[in-house]
């Protein structure tokens, strides 16, 4: 189930009112809108709901129907199922527990799994507290350590409790097999905002840094694990000429192409600061044996240098990014500190000294650059949060410009006209009442 992405969803009587079907657009970016309350923030939950198996959650969103089409011809269909003791009354179609059907195709079933009864998992979880060797995975969810299999909430009381009624599942492999190929991840552009004692947001600017730091130490360490190896043996690859030999031409142009690199490195904080030209000018006078040491030598700085790669375009996007939005200070990466605030005097700000817009900027910026893994469903709610117009404009080519950087698709919930700019090829309206059965 690799590279799989969400083509389409469709969610019937939202809150009793709304039928909205979004189909994801080809350049990997989808924005919704619509009036306030048709339930733009209630769709991105149910996604990260459904893909964070966090059902209980789920169930309490008043709807009847989600269908999820994905890009290899699977489907997820979630229905409330209705009480066969009787007829099933409006409550029931919007907030009964739920059914969750997965098919391979349109016509090929695999299989229904089941919502967890809030009665039967607090049951469970009486029953569990005294069971050690079961580990709780998640609500309605444990592992048992003795024989690595999942139970359920209804599994745990029929093993204890026979006869408790039907069994019912609440854990889906094959839909496990569709996580694995797809990421879903919402990004809660509430968090700064609203942070309070009891509230805080899940990234700050203060982890932001301390991640940086970590990363930086990370590469550099694999940058000294590369060059101690090659050097350790370069006499003896040079002796074998196991390697290319380049002309006069192609080294000079190679030696340029890595001292540019080394400074670019350098000038963006990765790597220690270079002083005077360390390679020899006058390439064309060295004999072949010369010749053919240097070449080596260029292949082996490339190859210690690749050891930046990864990290050098995220970091450089996220200075560029940034920059170009604070005023009178600058971001700077720091092999001490990780990140730094700079000011127009040289001096150093406090992280947490930012305003919260410039914070949330940053918070952001970094979260969609280093803690989002490629083939990620992005779910972006009202990005406007702590955003002042100026960056609102520029808020959907950022985005563009950090998911093909990245390797994610997005979807963003909106009213900002900001926000929207002129991209209204990738904008979906959302249904603003019930217009039929």
């Amino acid at each position: 189930m690799q590279n799989t992405r969400i083509r389409e969803i469709f969610i019937s009587r939202l809150y009793g009112l709304y039928n909205h079907r979004i189909n994801l657009t080809e350049e990997g970016l989808t924005i919704i809108h619509g009036a306030n309350g048709v339930g733009k923030t209630a769709v991105l939950k149910c996604l990260d709901y459904l893909f964070g198996w966090n059902i209980d959650a789920l169930s309490k969103i008043p709807f009847r129907t989600i269908n999820i089409g994905l890009s290899d011809g699977a489907k997820i269909s979630i229905s409330r199922a209705t009480r066969i003791e009787r007829t099933p009354s409006k409550s029931d179609m919007l907030n009964g527990p739920l059914e969750l059907s997965f098919f391979k195709d349109p016509s090929t079933h695999i299989e229904t799994v089941f919502a967890i009864d809030p009665e039967m998992a607090n049951f469970a979880e009486t029953i569990t507290a005294s069971q050690t060797w079961m580990v709780k995975v998640q609500h309605g969810l444990w592992r048992d350590t003795r024989t690595g299999k999942y139970v359920d909430a209804m599994e745990v009381v029929q093993d204890y409790f026979p006869g408790k009624g039907k069994k019912k599942k609440t854990y889906s492999g094959y839909f496990e097999k569709i996580r694995k190929g797809l990421n879903v991840k919402l990004i809660d552009t509430h968090r700064l905002s609203q942070r309070s004692k009891d509230q805080l947001a899940d990234f700050t600017v203060l982890e932001c840094a301390a991640d940086m730091l970590k990363q930086i130490k990370t590469v550099n360490a694999e940058y000294a694990r590369r060059a101690q190896e090659l050097d350790q043996n370069f006499p003896h690859r040079l002796i074998l000429n196991s390697n290319s030999f380049y002309g006069p031409d192609i080294v000079k142009e190679r030696l340029l192409k890595l001292e540019k690199r080394q400074m670019q490195l350098s000038k963006i904080g990765l790597l220690a600061t270079h002083g005077a030209q360390t390679f020899p000018s006058d390439v064309e006078s060295l004999s072949n044996p010369k010749l053919e040491a240097i070449s080596l030598f260029v292949q082996d700085s490339e190859a210690k240098l690749d050891a930046f790669n990864e990290l050098a375009i995220r970091c450089t996007a996220l200075l560029k990014l940034i920059n170009t939005k604070f005023k009178h200070k600058k971001l700077e990466l720091s092999k001490e500190t990780g990140l730094s605030i700079i000011d127009s005097f040289g001096d150093i700000i406090p992280m947490d000294a930012l305003s919260s817009g410039e914070q949330h900027e940053l918070v952001i910026t970094y979260e969609l650059l280093f803690k989002t893994p490629s083939n990620t469903l992005l779910l972006i709610d009202e990005p406007e949060i702590s955003l002042h117009v100026g960056w609102q404009k520029s808020f959907i080519e950022d985005l563009l410009y950090i998911s093909n950087i990245v390797g994610f698709e997005s979807v963003v919930a909106t009213h900002s006209p900001f926000i929207v700019g002129e991209k209204y090829d990738l904008m979906v309206s959302l249904d603003d009442g019930v217009h039929g059965e």
